[in-house]
């Protein structure tokens, strides 16, 4: 199963301290999609880490979550673009461009030991289907489908390099733990057209699916 890998303690612990001190207290202020080109230097600490990990030689977009509640499966691709499209059409257009990046690290940052649920469940050879929306409410695994589940632990790393459905659980005693922060990076080989003039971008909305639906909007990020 070479497209998945699990990676321990990536990070120096002075290198970890500081992301997990900037990602706990500033989650609430990181936009919702960011860009990194290739070609530009670092803009901010975030970016700092991903080349301190993998390097610079493709562009990287990337966010920050601390989500406590379930994720539906999904895969990961061009998220951002299709939001604006679905809300600008009401509704997802079968014709739209799908495109996906190159692969997705999840490197876990703030992860109460107390935490019971919030795991990662990653269907390994369960690829994209053709036709279907980023956004997919309605995507079922077929029947005894092979599963990989991951309990999130700080300063570990999750890597695929492949389209695959993957999900999170319900964190089940989040009166006890308020945060399940990752922060995660995908390597391009192109600019999506969405990042080819501004490179932040929010959501204006923490439950696109469920709550009312606005177009994402580019923002400013100067926090170094």
């Amino acid at each position: 199963m070479d497209h998945i890998k699990y990676s321990r303690n990536v990070l120096d612990p002075d290198r970890f301290r500081d992301l997990k001190d900037l990602c706990t207290k500033h989650v609430n202020e990181i936009p919702n999609y960011n860009f990194c080109r290739k070609t530009e230097e670092s803009s901010n600490y975030l970016e700092e880490i991903i080349r301190h990990l993998i390097g610079r030689e493709h562009h990287v977009e990337y966010w920050v979550r601390n989500a406590t509640n379930q994720t539906l499966f999904h895969v990961d691709g061009n998220e951002l673009e299709q939001k604006i499209e679905y809300v600008r059409h009401r509704g997802y257009d079968p014709d739209t461009n799908i495109e996906f990046p190159l692969n997705t690290h999840v490197l876990y940052v703030n992860i109460d030991s107390r935490m019971k649920g919030g795991e990662l469940h990653i269907l390994p050879y369960s690829t994209y289907v053709q036709g279907r929306p980023i956004l997919d409410t309605t995507y079922m695994p077929l029947d005894k489908s092979p599963m990989i589940t991951i309990k999130p632990i700080e300063n570990n790393l999750v890597m695929w390099t492949k389209p695959v459905y993957h999900a999170v659980s319900e964190v089940i005693n989040s009166d006890v733990v308020r945060n399940r922060i990752s922060f995660m990076f995908s390597s391009w080989d192109k600019i999506p057209k969405v990042y080819e003039k501004h490179e932040h971008w929010s959501n204006y909305n923490s439950d696109f699916i469920a709550g009312t639906q606005h177009e994402p909007k580019p923002m400013e990020f100067n926090l170094k």
